[in-house]
């Protein structure tokens, strides 16, 4: 059997034993329980916090940032086989086929969102652990948590502000209704051949987990299984949503998190996602 290291941000919470039993292991991480089957799979794995090499089969990258350094790529030379290290930049401007400029014609409503990963939350704890320890920033550049979405009947309404800002785009916003005044959206979990889909019915337009009113599962269209080629993931997820019958990309996440509302249903899932992981691992060595 094969030992995996999985390779993680010097500053990244990966997991830690809950205080209060001292024995259980959290963690926001969907991959933290995958490992935990992949275990009874008979490989052994470990995690390597910082771009140093360890003793390993392969590596799987699970840094938590939306552009991945060249120190962390480079450990690619070190083991004999790799996961996700071909996915090294997840911004807006690299996933989304909807930016809009100024300029363009575009006359429905637009949404403003942050080009880093989740507003960039993740890039600002970075930093924040960097300077609790007496280090640089682990990213510079990156300001106030700029995540929160906004909504806009006209591309005129973008406030000039947002063109003269690097650190926001502008997309078309085309939600998926569900009626009669709900909205969905859907997310496609994956681990090499093993997957899951389900559609989620929220009441908000922009809505996530503890929104959710109801879920289903849905199959996965071939554009968006055609963006996971385009994008070379191994390991991750994908929301997205179908716009007037067509498939339309909003997020790729190769470090996806649990929902706390939803972490029986994401739990359940676990072993299925393991033996995807299992066959990349065999196949990797």
């Amino acid at each position: 059997m094969a030992r995996l290291v999985v390779v993680i941000h010097e500053h990244d919470k990966f997991a830690w034993r809950d205080p209060t039993s001292g024995s259980e292991i959290i963690s926001p991480y969907l991959l933290c329980g995958v490992l935990r089957r992949l275990k009874e799979l008979g490989h052994s794995w470990v995690v390597a916090r910082g771009p140093l090499p360890v003793r390993a089969d392969v590596a799987l990258l699970h840094v938590d940032a939306t552009v991945v350094d060249e120190e962390y790529l480079s450990l690619r030379s070190a083991y004999a086989g790799t996961i996700n290290f071909e996915v090294t930049d997840i911004s807006k401007r690299r996933i989304s086929s909807q930016l809009v400029t100024a300029e363009d014609d575009w006359t429905g409503p637009v949404i403003v969102k942050a080009d880093l990963n989740c507003g960039g939350q993740t890039e600002l704890m970075h930093n924040q652990a960097a300077r609790a320890r007496g280090l640089p920033a682990a990213h510079s550049g990156v300001g106030r948590w700029t995540g929160e979405y906004r909504i806009l009947d006209r591309l005129e309404e973008v406030p000039e502000v947002v063109w003269k800002n690097p650190g926001l785009v502008v997309e078309r916003f085309l939600p998926e209704p569900d009626p009669p005044g709900g909205f969905a959206y859907r997310t496609w979990v994956f681990a090499g051949a093993r997957e899951r889909c389900n559609r989620f019915v929220t009441a908000e337009p922009i809505s996530k987990g503890a929104g959710v009113l109801r879920y289903g599962p849905v199959d996965v269209p071939a554009k968006i299984r055609e963006e996971r080629a385009r994008l070379n993931f191994d390991f991750g997820s994908f929301d997205f949503v179908i716009h007037e019958g067509e498939p339309i990309l909003l997020d790729a996440n190769r470090t996806p998190g649990v929902a706390n509302s939803l972490a029986d249903m994401i739990s359940a899932g676990h072993a299925n996602l393991a033996e995807g992981l299992d066959h990349l691992v065999r196949e990797r060595c």
